[in-house]
């Protein structure tokens, strides 16, 4: 492991970089679809598969009353549905429409093409040794119980291992 004073360097211009990079284009896409941030991450969680509103309001920390305006205006848009509990009528289920699907699919390609486009300067092996890192990166976040992830992960379809998106 490099000397302490060298990783705090490395961390902070990778994450001031990474950030400024990925910011700028989420804000610049939110802004083309007139989603607020919070209502971007109702749709990620929500891509892992339906939840009920309590978990939805709980992942993401905010009040009953403050979801229920968040999932009226998702609903408006058509990117949700809501619909009661099978088990328990008292429960409502929230799920991403066809439509809410490909809102976050398109950010997710959006992101891996910045992402590319920003390594697009090193060569392919170079570009396969970052994407490896940062496989191994995030494997050891998960198993130090420090990933800032919601549900379950999913499988990389290039490499067949779990990976968070």
């Amino acid at each position: 492991m490099p000397a302490p004073g060298k990783v705090e360097e490395i961390l902070n211009d990778f994450a001031e970089r990474m950030s400024g990079l990925m910011i700028d284009h989420y804000q610049r896409h939110l802004a083309e679809l007139e989603l607020t941030l919070p209502q971007a991450q109702a749709l990620r969680i929500l891509r892992r598969g339906p939840v009920t509103t309590g978990r939805l309001a709980e992942k993401l920390g905010v009040s009953a009353p403050a979801l229920t305006q968040l999932t009226d205006r998702l609903a408006r848009k058509g990117l949700i549905e809501r619909r009661p509990s099978e088990g328990d009528r008292r429960c409502v289920i929230v799920a991403l429409t066809a439509k809410g699907t490909a809102v976050v699919d398109e950010f997710r390609a959006r992101r891996r093409e910045v992402f590319c486009d920003a390594l697009g300067c090193l060569s392919e092996p170079q570009r396969e040794q970052v994407f490896n890192a940062l496989e191994l990166v995030v494997g050891a976040l998960d198993t130090n119980g420090r990933g800032a992830t919601v549900g379950p992960p999913e499988v990389s379809k290039q490499t067949g291992k779990s990976v968070r998106v």
